[in-house]
């Protein structure tokens, strides 16, 4: 999907537009959540060699799609930074509004990506999806993940992921600010 980006960034800043955020315990609570999604991230984008090779170490050999759950796990975060005690039902359909935005976009990506993964890779594509679940990871399969070899700092690198960091970091300083300042 084409403009997903451009797509979760309008609903990200309708979220935060809708959002009333008054709790510093779930602030920071968010945060965690956020930082752990971060950190798979982080490891996907130390992993893939994206359009050359079909990588399958690392968090590749957890779940198929390490990026993605690391978004969503980034996503839930920023929803519990969101929440507010006070106003359940803003929060719930809070909530709801992102999980059919993101979890449209999400579906509309993976399958555009395993079509073209099932042309490019062809057998191999299909053996890793019968072997490593999409977006659950697999406990079983963790060994895989520990794997140095399945790292490098260069292919870190050229992947840019700090740009999602920084967005991040601009998110959180933002909902701490309408919090501290009840706007």
């Amino acid at each position: 999907m084409k403009k997903r980006i451009l797509i979760s960034q309008i609903a990200t800043l309708a979220l935060l537009i809708a959002a009333r955020p008054e709790s510093w315990p779930l602030f920071w609570a968010g945060l965690a959540v956020m930082a752990a999604g971060q950190a798979v991230r982080l490891a996907a984008s130390a992993a893939i060699v994206k359009s050359k090779t079909l990588t399958t170490t690392g968090p590749y050999a957890v779940v198929r799609n390490p990026l993605y759950l690391g978004t969503m796990i980034m996503t839930a975060g920023f929803l519990i930074m969101l929440s507010a005690p006070s106003r359940p039902l803003l929060s719930a359909c809070i909530w709801a509004a992102a999980a059919a935005v993101f979890g449209w976009i999400y579906y509309r990506t993976i399958k555009a990506e395993e079509v073209f993964l099932r042309g490019v890779y062809g057998r191999a594509f299909e053996d890793y999806c019968a072997a490593v679940p999409s977006i659950l990871a697999c406990p079983c399969r963790f060994s895989g993940f520990f794997g140095k070899e399945a790292y490098s700092r260069e292919v870190f690198r050229r992947n840019k992921e700090w740009r999602g960091m920084c967005a991040a970091f601009v998110l959180a300083v933002f909902v701490a600010l309408r919090i501290k300042y009840a706007f």
